[in-house]
């Protein structure tokens, strides 16, 4: 009769990292001449075998390091940032604080280099964990100042995008808005979102953001073309950068619009983002309304398109957020009239959308659209 075969039970943390010797003396490599080639496959190799139960005793030896390169490198920092990422996951914003205090991270942030952007962005990244973590982060207000900041200065695309998905998802975390009562007044909903919360959160980074004029001020400070850097010494921003940092803002608005949408149709600061009084009267005064109806030079074509892609996704993503049983959802029937009043491209775009919509997702789009429409 034949043996089974054993096969030996090891637990995981009792197994070797394979290479990770080589790891450690090529992290010596690139901490002192940071012109070292990274070795992408050595990173790919032993991030691979990395557990929550054998992370811990890397933080020292290989989290360190890592960070102090991400500093200085000029590489793609592709393969450091992945491990880093993966070192931080099982750790809480809160743990991290302790291993990279705030001025590191302020520093990262501010630099011009994106694979230090990248790590700063993957540490704050992590207070959206929950909302006890949000409001950690809004006790840092220099931090998250910088973070809004980056999201519309960055000129590194990566670290745009990554930055405005921090954000985002720092604001869905820290919502003290329950679902169903976040739309603007007059709106209708059924507490439908494109991500559902599942918990509300304190709402201080929200407050930090639109209750703060320092903070708040950023946004029409970067977005206008009369902006110069908060830097007083600083040349004046390029027509290009303020056009990026625009469409930077068009593409976050609509998902905040699911989130809070009372929050960002309204403001304390209407001096910053100045709208005419007939406008104001008939659209309301908030972030979005100004953003939507005043922000944008619709004589640059390219600008155009992207504030008429921005309207297509707003009333896409707001008719799966408001009851279809509404007959007049305000604030974007008032938008839209407003906007399509003297831009007949984008009523023609409006108005062809559920024809580019898949088939399912066509006619209920149709009806909501006559209804902005009408």
């Amino acid at each position: 009769m034949a043996s089974e075969r054993v096969v030996p039970d090891f637990a995981m943390n009792n197994v070797p990292i394979s290479r990770l010797d080589e790891l450690h003396a090529h992290l010596g490599e690139l901490g002192s001449n940071p012109d070292t080639p990274i070795n992408a496959r050595l990173f790919d190799e032993v991030e691979l075998q990395l557990t929550e139960a054998n992370i811990p005793p890397l933080l020292p030896t290989v989290l360190v390091p890592l960070t102090q390169i991400l500093h200085v490198t000029t590489q793609d920092p592709s393969p450091l940032l992945s491990m880093t990422i993966k070192l931080l996951s099982p750790l809480a914003f809160s743990r991290i604080l302790a291993i990279a205090d705030s001025p590191s991270i302020l520093s990262a942030l501010g630099s011009p280099l994106p694979g230090a952007n990248l790590l700063a962005l993957a540490i704050l990244h992590k207070a959206a964990r929950s909302p006890a973590e949000a409001a950690i982060l809004s006790t840092l207000p220099e931090l998250f100042d910088a973070l809004v900041t980056r999201w519309l200065d960055a000129q590194d695309v990566g670290v745009g995008e990554r930055a405005a998905r921090v954000l985002g998802d720092l604001l869905q975390t820290d919502c003290d808005v329950a679902p169903d009562e976040s739309r603007g007044a007059g709106e209708g909903s059924n507490g439908t979102e494109l991500v559902k919360r599942h918990v509300p959160g304190h709402g201080r980074l929200w407050h930090m953001l639109f209750g703060s004029e320092q903070v708040f001020g950023i946004i029409p400070e970067l977005c206008r073309p009369s902006s110069v850097a908060r830097d007083q010494g600083s040349p004046s921003r390029t027509e290009r950068e303020v056009s990026i940092s625009q469409g930077r803002l068009l593409r976050l608005l609509p998902r905040l619009a699911t989130i809070n949408l009372r929050a960002i149709t309204n403001t304390e600061f209407p001096d910053l983002i100045p709208l005419p009084q007939s406008l104001a009267r008939s659209t309301g005064h908030g972030l979005l309304q100004w953003a939507a109806l005043a922000m944008v030079d619709k004589s640059d074509v390219l600008m155009h398109l992207s504030l008429i892609d921005f309207f297509e996704t707003l009333v896409s993503v707001l008719r799966v957020t408001e009851s279809a049983a509404v007959a007049s959802p305000s604030i974007a029937r008032s938008l839209v009239k407003a906007a399509t009043a003297n831009d007949e491209q984008l009523k023609d775009s409006l108005a062809g959308l559920p024809d580019r919509t898949v088939e399912e997702e066509a006619e209920p789009l149709r009806v909501y659209i006559d209804q902005l429409l009408s």
